[in-house]
Parts: structure tokens; sequence; C-alpha cells
């Protein structure tokens, strides 16, 4: 019996700030126009595709796994976040930058009470 392989998981940095999360993820391999954000009950869903460069006919494949299977990767998002600010790009050297702007949350309001006459 075949087993089922496990789509391929790509490791990724996150880095914060009192304004922003910033998420990198090395994309090697991959076209802008394949690069697919969505967010989905608090979570970054990111897929794409690597697209397999054009090799000899007379090749015959030992090993394949580079260019295999379109790639989903999810990562949770805290829910003070705004969610409709976030914004990307792809670098020249294929590392996915993710910007993530946090809603600020005050530590403390005051608030005033009026005096209904």
């Amino acid at each position: 019996m075949k087993q089922e392989q496990e789509m391929p998981r790509i490791p990724y940095d996150i880095y914060e700030s009192p304004q922003e999360i910033v998420i990198l993820l090395p994309l090697w391999g991959v076209k802008k126009e394949t690069l697919k954000l969505s967010i989905k009950d608090y979570r970054l869903v990111i897929t794409w595709e690597r697209i397999k460069p054009k090799v000899k006919d007379n090749l015959i494949s030992l090993k394949e796994e580079c260019y295999r299977w379109n790639i989903e990767q999810v990562i949770d998002l805290p829910p003070q976040v705004y969610f409709d600010k976030i914004h990307s790009k792809l670098t020249p050297d294929n590392t996915l930058q993710i910007i993530v702007p946090k809603a600020l949350v005050p530590e403390k309001i005051s608030l005033e009470v009026e005096y209904d006459k």
C-alpha cells in the first residue's frame, strides 16, 4: 500500500516589535504569480508552487523532491492585529517578507461619565 506523503513544511522566522510582527519565509524556486496569502480563523495561510526548471529530454529522474508538491504553510496569528493591513513582498533573493501591523491595546483607558440632568 502506498503511503500518502505529508506536505513539506518550510522553516520561517518571526520577529516582533511593539508595532508589528514580521515573518520571513525563504522560498527558493518560487515565482511571485504562484503565491497566495489569505486569512482563515486567525491564521495566515500561504500557498505557492515551485516551478520545475526545464531539463534535458534525455535525463532520467533518480530522485525528485524539490518540485513535487504545491506547498501550503499555515502560521497562527494573534487576534490583536490589523488583518486588513497585512502586506507582503518577495525580495530579489526569494524571501517572502510579511508585515503584520499590531492593533495597539492601551494598558489603561480613562472614560468620562456624563451626568444626565
